[in-house]
């Protein structure tokens, strides 16, 4: 029995957005939610009790690995500070005397000054966190209540979260074959988010199980799904930003020097790489944490709203890169090239686009 088994559908739900949130608010650290198989010599004795933890969570903070147990309370707003801390304090605490953290949907500004004060944990869906911690103490608080948009879980595959996972699928052959926990570590996303998103998906009839394996049986439709929704979902999510370059070199993109090794050319300049038929007249860099120092120098980048550079952040894990087998490992993935053409809504970039997809994607199996 895993910690899905044992909770409520609003619990699991509060849990994998809280850690999404933590990601998002953060920008550099993660949080995952861990099966009780995962801490097997914890669970087994609290796994038919309700004094021990729901679930427990792992963060991962600046190179270091810390997992908290957990209790989750999907709405704590209707209980008093008092009764919160009176019910973490009398449950029971796991063997290497972590704190139980209360996982919710919000944490208000005065519950937080509460459960501070008592040194009491806490993770919500919106981002707000209090974690001390011999590895890391990490405080955000103030942040509003998140819109009930937020939980709606009719699609779960169209969030910005899902769609990372479904970005996964259509770039990386094969994967929708492999087990939840490879596809949610090349998506970059937790375990439930791929629990809930391939549920979707499977509701949707685009993901289908023929024999033993899972199988992608409408892979265009899929596209044009993950096309339509990327300008509107998961691009606005990517911190875009966008600058003027005032190099001499107007191709200064293509000087390997002028750009972080990390980065990755997305758009019209990435389609120029690959097609060769288009003159960009925009250039998209995909960065990870943000603008590289070097790059800023060497481009002569400045700020400016109406900029033709635009800076966005890559939201695909380093290690899928590997398995993309794209000739250049300076562009980003062709779906990705082929979405932020179609955005344009130029029809010269929607042209070369179709050739993108034919090259590229049209005869990729599932």
């Amino acid at each position: 029995m895993t910690f899905s088994d044992r909770l409520a559908s609003s619990e699991q739900r509060a849990l994998t957005l809280a850690c999404e949130a933590f990601s998002d608010a953060t920008h550099l650290y993660q949080a995952t939610p861990l099966s009780a198989s995962g801490r097997k010599g914890q669970a087994d004795a609290r796994m038919s009790t309700n004094d021990g933890p729901d679930a427990w969570i792992r963060f991962d903070v600046a190179g270091k690995h810390l997992v908290m147990p957990v209790v989750i309370k999907a709405s704590a707003s209707s209980l008093g500070a008092g009764v919160i801390v009176n019910r973490m304090r009398t449950r029971s605490t796991p063997e290497d005397n972590r704190p139980l953290m209360l996982v919710t949907q919000h944490v208000t500004p005065r519950l937080a000054d509460e459960l501070i004060t008592k040194r009491i944990p806490f993770l919500d869906t919106a981002g707000n966190v209090f974690l001390q911690a011999p590895e890391a103490t990490i405080m955000i608080v103030g942040r509003g209540k998140p819109t009930l948009q937020r939980l709606d879980q009719t699609s779960r595959s169209t969030t910005p979260k899902g769609m990372r996972v479904t970005f996964a699928l259509l770039t990386l052959p094969g994967l929708v074959h492999e087990p939840y926990r490879t596809i949610a570590d090349f998506s970059g996303v937790a375990l439930n988010t791929v629990n809930l998103a391939m549920d979707d998906l499977m509701d949707r009839g685009l993901v289908v199980v023929k024999g033993k394996n899972r199988v992608i049986v409408d892979r265009r439709r899929l596209v044009d799904d993950w096309v339509g929704l990327y300008p509107t979902r998961l691009r606005p999510k990517l911190s875009p930003q966008r600058f003027t370059s005032w190099a001499k070199d107007k191709n200064w993109w293509l000087n390997p020097e002028a750009l972080d090794p990390q980065a990755r050319l997305g758009g019209e300049v990435a389609a120029d790489i690959l097609t060769r038929k288009i003159k960009p007249a925009t250039v998209t860099v995909y960065a990870r944490g943000g603008l590289a120092p070097k790059m800023m120098s060497k481009a002569m980048l400045r700020p400016d709203e109406r900029g033709d550079v635009e800076v966005l952040e890559a939201f695909w894990p380093v290690e899928a890169e590997d398995r993309w087998g794209l000739p250049d490992r300076g562009v980003v993935h062709p779906l990705l090239v082929y979405a932020d053409l179609i955005m344009s809504g130029d029809d010269r970039n929607r042209e070369v686009a179709q050739a993108i997809y034919a090259s590229y994607m049209a005869k990729k199996n599932a």
